[in-house]
């Protein structure tokens, strides 16, 4: 069961953690390799209410790039990046309800759909802007592999502990 003041505190210290984490591993020179931003939203998308997740998903890329600079609003990375939160905040507990998805598999699916999704925005785009848009369409693509790797490999086993607790906390204020 959900519990709305929860979900809005949580979808906060997620936002908050969107927008931290990839100022830190920007400064190490990893930010675009590993995407920190979609680790958070990731965690929104399986432990937040969809609404709610989403508001989140589209509200952090747009943040940062307002507050930081990156991702930038031109080239329009920020928007793909806008796209990609509503697809990893949206689509997690749907996947999970109608098809009884383990979390693996639920994250697995989210990512193909997002490498899939960012390979034809970024194909769109770079057409647009007179880019060679499959050379940019599967650099874009293979530039985030290492950050899929890791999130498969930290995610799934942290989310179902993440699940129980978050029942236990709002089990216990009704």
């Amino acid at each position: 069961m959900k519990h709305p003041s929860f979900d809005y505190v949580l979808a906060g210290l997620l936002l908050a953690a969107a927008l931290a984490l990839p100022i830190f591993f920007h400064a190490l020179g990893l930010g675009g390799a590993f995407m920190p931003m979609f680790f958070p939203l990731a965690l929104a998308g399986f432990l937040v209410s969809p609404p709610l997740a989403m508001i989140t998903g589209a509200a952090a890329p747009l943040l940062s790039a307002l507050l930081t600079g990156m991702p930038p609003l031109y080239p329009p990375v920020a928007f793909i990046m806008t796209a990609e939160g509503l697809l990893f905040t949206g689509l997690p507990q749907p996947l999970r309800r109608r098809f009884h998805f383990p979390v693996w598999m639920a994250l697995l699916v989210i990512l193909l759909l997002d490498r899939f999704l960012l390979f034809v925005m970024v194909r769109g785009l770079a057409g647009l802007m007179e880019l060679p848009p499959s050379l940019l369409g599967w650099a874009a693509v293979v530039h985030g592999l290492p950050g899929l790797a890791l999130m498969l490999a930290v995610l799934p086993p942290f989310i179902p502990v993440l699940q129980q607790r978050r029942e236990r906390i709002v089990g216990r204020h009704p």
